[in-house]
Formats: C-alpha cells, structure tokens, sequence
C-alpha cells in the first residue's frame, strides 16, 4: 500500500512539473441523445411544480392542462409526479423530447410555447405565459437538458444537472 502511495505522489509531482496548466472543458453536445437521468431530475419537476404565471398560477401536469389523463393542453402530454425510472416517466420524457429541437434548442416548442411574447406556431400558448423571458431558472434547465446532447441517452455523463428552485421560476 505504502509504495502505491509513493508512486502516486511521484505521477502527481511528476504532472505538475510539466508546466502544462490542465484545463476543463465545458459539456458541450456531442450526440443525439438526451440525457433521462438528467431530465427525471431536473426536468421533470419543472412539469409537475405550481409556477407563478402570467394568468396566476399554472402546473405543467395539471389536470387542465398537460395530464395525459384530463389534460386538454394539446400534444404535449405528461404524466404527474411520475416516479424516476418508471414507465410514466418515461413517456414524459419521450413527450418533452418530442418537443425539442436538437438542431436549435432556442427553437424548441417546449420553451417557445410557455415563454412570453412568443406567438408560437399554433398561436399563444392558452395555458398563459410561464417564462417571463429566457433568464428564467425554469427555462434554463430545460434549454440546458435540450442542448447537452450526449451518444447515449443514459451516457456515464449524464445525472450531473442541478435541479433549480422552482419557488424561483416564473413571474
């Protein structure tokens, strides 16, 4: 054990007098995939939190509007409170996926619908506006998740996103 340390120590001196200064690239998106574990837990709860909006208040997954069950906000359907790994969530994440653009994530109808001051294509988003613009906390960890892409969409560099304070999204 003590000469695994010593050669440790010695590699460690070693590399520091090179003289090379070791920097750390930013994730960028190398792939088509979106990262799951990154969308359970810093997506999805976008979706299922009660978020100040333009109108009052508004939950994504609300019975009136995005529910899978008694949803009447379009296409975009989601499951509330889904489970991380279960089917429910899931199929929230196949929904949300289907409503970003990995070519353009500022182009993603998941972030243009909710934003304010956007007339979308299928016209002003009825559940009201729910971004105030794009700062907003919400907004950027979706807009993150979309442009992160990785090979896999469960990659050894995913499950690293931090989730926000929702309290902290919308108006």
């Amino acid at each position: 054990m003590e000469a695994r340390l010593i050669i440790l120590i010695t590699l460690c001196v070693g590399l520091t007098a090179c003289g090379d200064d070791v920097s750390v690239e930013p994730v960028t998106a190398s792939g088509s995939a979106l990262c799951v574990a990154d969308f359970e837990q810093c997506v999805n709860p976008v979706f299922d939190a009660v978020i100040t909006a333009s109108g009052g208040q508004a939950t994504c997954a609300g019975s009136g509007c995005h529910d899978v069950n008694a949803g009447s906000g379009g296409a975009f359907k989601v499951f509330p409170q889904a489970e991380p790994g279960s089917p429910e969530m899931m199929s929230n994440f196949f929904a949300a996926k289907g409503f970003a653009n990995l070519n353009d994530p500022d182009q993603s109808k998941l972030l243009l619908e909710p934003l304010r001051g956007v007339f979308a294509i299928s016209g002003t988003h009825t559940g009201g506006d729910i971004f105030p613009n794009t700062a907003d906390a919400c907004y950027g960890v979706i807009h993150d998740w979309i442009s992160i892409r990785v090979e896999d969409s469960n990659a050894s560099s995913c499950g690293f996103c931090t989730p926000v304070d929702v309290s902290t999204c919308g108006f």
